[in-house]
């Protein structure tokens, strides 16, 4: 018989799992409805909210990896939806800027998710919502050390 400790965490990652699910239909809406995925919306609203910037900045903004990113740009820039733009005091450093046509699907694609996450949190007191945040990071940071030898 599995202890306590075993069972809180099999219930976190089923949960998880569910998560997932929801987030991986709510993407499929989005491309089907929209025409763009999930991961450009979101590359696309950070760069509205923040302005122009390099792919190396995005990708961490967004916690994806460059390579990612870069794919995903490569994919919007050839719609249309960003430009990329060489610093001329600086020929190494680019810079990506959404486009017109860029902010048009950006506004027009709405985050399914994010739209049900917020009105949801509205019915939660603000200290609970705190607890949530901070359980969520620390599952997201357990998460991103997937990668570290065990100690």
């Amino acid at each position: 018989m599995p202890n306590n400790l075993d069972q809180v965490a099999e219930d976190i990652l089923l949960a998880l799992r569910r998560i997932m699910r929801s987030m991986d239909i709510a993407s499929r809406q989005l491309i089907n409805r929209h025409g763009i995925t999930t991961p450009q919306l979101m590359c696309l609203q950070h760069m509205l909210e923040r302005g122009p910037m390099t792919t190396g900045m995005l990708a961490q903004a967004v916690a994806l990896s460059p390579a990612t990113v870069t794919g995903i740009l490569d994919r919007m820039e050839r719609r249309g939806l960003v430009t990329r733009e060489r610093r001329p005091e600086d020929k190494r450093r680019v810079l990506v800027a959404v486009t017109e046509a860029g902010r048009n699907a950006a506004e027009a694609a709405p985050s399914y998710m994010a739209e049900r996450l917020t009105q949801a949190l509205q019915q939660v007191a603000e200290a609970e919502r705190l607890e949530l945040q901070r359980a969520i990071l620390f599952l997201a940071d357990l998460a991103d050390r997937r990668n570290e030898p065990k100690k």
